[in-house]
């Protein structure tokens, strides 16, 4: 495990101790009954032997789906155990990973949302939360509105609702917290202003976002919080790990919650994690896929948990290479977001001559908008030239799930 600088050793060697303990505790059904992980673990008396463990990786727990279809044989126990099936998006085009909890295991989860998420923006039970989610098998904002209720706050699903009825429900309703992805959130925005809603006005006084990094992206946030008045707030999580973090009260990154999971930074930048409380179907030593930079030094908001610097970096699967420059879409959309004209973007990624040709194409609100400024500022910025092309407003796909930024084509 790689350690970071600046926090107390007595504050890291607590958190470790706790974390060690949690694990030990856990793993003593999970090495005796669990097919997938005693195929692979040993006894762990220390960080030695913690650290000993091999990575996880989402494929492997694909193909052992597949091969013992439906649920896998990550299984601690009987599958009457069991209470709740959710599944990943597939946003990233791999087949949708199915997730089992048992009681315990969704407590867990909705547990977190109502101590840290919740605590961390200032949610209480006097608010009027409002869910912009169609809660479908994605688990998205399921334990979201489970901590919700938890905290006691009036909890107001958003599913089966176009985005026009969203935005009326939230006025007239009078809700006080929005949670959604940040691109939604922003579709909804423009669609309020279509109806000659004004959001600002409204009484939502914060909205908390996940599925995508656009709530630790500066001109993201900003843009979200002027369309709402409202303080904007980042979570992150994985429907097979559990959630993971959330931003805080300086919103410049995202606190890693260390009572419950094991975090690791590997040498490439690459987040691993351990949760430690969802035996039923755990994961020991999981590669996110996130491109991270942590840091250890005390944060005004008293939390002593690792933070996540500017919140996620980007996808290891979504970098894209650009005449040998490594980028990721959340370093394009801090740029694209400045420019309010710009109401949606993808990126076209295509290999041509053995070369990779990067352009973006946006949608504006605004008849003859010219793309020559954007363009400068993405190649001072980025250091790389991408051109943009216009489309027609309604030409890109809306989703009030992860938007998918990048196309690859083929040659």
């Amino acid at each position: 495990m790689r350690s970071a600088t600046g926090q107390s050793a007595t504050s890291s060697d607590a958190i470790r101790e706790q974390q060690l303990k949690k694990l030990r505790a856990g793993l003593g059904d999970v090495l005796a009954t669990n097919p997938f992980w005693r195929a692979r673990l040993h006894e762990v008396r220390g960080w030695d032997d913690f650290e000993r463990l091999p990575l996880t990786t989402k494929a492997e727990l694909l193909a052992d789906q597949q091969d013992r279809a439906p649920f896998g044989s990550n299984l601690t126990y009987a599958l009457e155990r069991y209470v709740r099936l959710h599944q990943t998006s597939g946003s990233s085009g791999d087949k949708p990973l199915r997730w089992l909890d048992t009681a315990e295991s969704w407590d867990w989860w909705v547990r977190i949302w109502a101590e840290h998420v919740y605590r961390a923006a200032g949610v209480t039970s006097s608010d009027r939360v409002f869910f912009a989610f169609s809660f479908g098998p994605f688990i998205g904002f399921w334990s979201a509105f489970g901590g919700a209720q938890n905290l006691g706050a009036l909890c107001i699903s958003g599913g089966a609702m176009t985005s026009e009825q969203r935005v009326r429900s939230l006025i007239d309703l009078d809700a006080t917290v929005l949670l959604s992805t940040p691109t939604y959130a922003l579709r909804l925005a423009g669609v309020a202003e279509k109806l000659g809603v004004d959001l600002s006005a409204a009484g939502v006084r914060t909205t908390i976002h996940a599925g995508e990094p656009g709530a630790s992206i500066p001109a993201t946030r900003g843009a979200i919080e002027a369309a709402y008045s409202a303080a904007c707030f980042d979570h992150t999580g994985m429907t097979e790990l559990g959630p993971t973090g959330h931003s805080c009260t300086q919103r410049d990154g995202v606190h890693l919650i260390e009572s419950e999971f094991i975090f690791e930074v590997a040498a490439d930048g690459e987040l691993i994690a351990t949760n430690l409380g969802r035996w039923g179907m755990p994961l020991i030593r999981y590669r996110t896929g996130d491109r991270v930079v942590v840091s250890r030094e005390p944060c005004s908001c008293g939390s002593p948990f690792l933070k996540v610097v500017g919140g996620i970096r980007g996808r290891v699967d979504d970098m894209f290479t650009v005449r040998g420059v490594n980028l990721y879409p959340s370093q394009v959309e801090d740029i694209v977001r400045r420019y309010p004209q710009v109401t949606e973007f993808v990126i076209e990624h295509r290999r041509e001559r053995q070369m990779d040709e990067v352009s973006l194409v946006l949608e504006t609100s605004v008849a003859g908008f010219s793309a020559d400024r954007l363009e400068a500022d993405l190649r001072q910025a980025l250091g790389v030239r991408l051109g943009c092309r216009i489309v027609a407003a309604g030409t890109l796909p809306r989703s009030e799930l992860k938007s998918k930024r990048i196309i690859r084509i083929s040659e």
